[in-house]
């Protein structure tokens, strides 16, 4: 099954992210700032400036960086896989439609069947006949 372009570029973006998260953490401290994690640093964090300068240093965003990022990252892939999907999105059905009038359909023809078909006759059993309803009042111990 495949997904828009931007439901893909809404997941991928802050999965990226967080790759690179990884990648930073895992750097060794003898690679000091030649760590190829490093060079997205600025893009990532670019989000955290704009924040900063709208709320100051509030309390209201202490602790909610991370969250901010990913959020803001998943905007964006979801923004470029919506103008992904808007601009590429119908040449793809268009070339799909295109391919899919040259091909031949299958024309299934029904093989004739040489054993004759004999129904199977099959009689179900008669139900069980009921007794008659037993009437209390021709006990002997009722009359009285």
């Amino acid at each position: 099954m495949r997904f828009a372009a931007a439901i893909q570029g809404l997941l991928f973006a802050p999965v990226l992210v967080c790759l690179f998260f990884l990648l930073k953490a895992f750097c060794p401290e003898s690679a000091g700032s030649s760590c190829f994690a490093d060079q997205f640093a600025v893009p990532i964090f670019l989000p955290l400036v704009a924040v900063y300068k709208i709320f100051g240093d509030s309390s209201i965003i202490a602790g909610q960086e991370l969250l901010l990022i990913l959020i803001y990252w998943a905007i964006v892939g979801f923004l470029i896989g919506l103008v992904v999907d808007l601009l590429w999105g119908h040449k793809k059905q268009v070339l799909i439609a295109s391919a899919q009038s040259y091909i031949k359909p299958i024309v299934l023809t029904p093989i004739p069947n040489k054993i004759p078909i004999v129904p199977i006759i099959i009689k179900r059993p008669e139900p069980p006949k009921a007794k008659p309803p037993i009437n209390l009042l021709d006990r002997e111990e009722f009359k009285s």
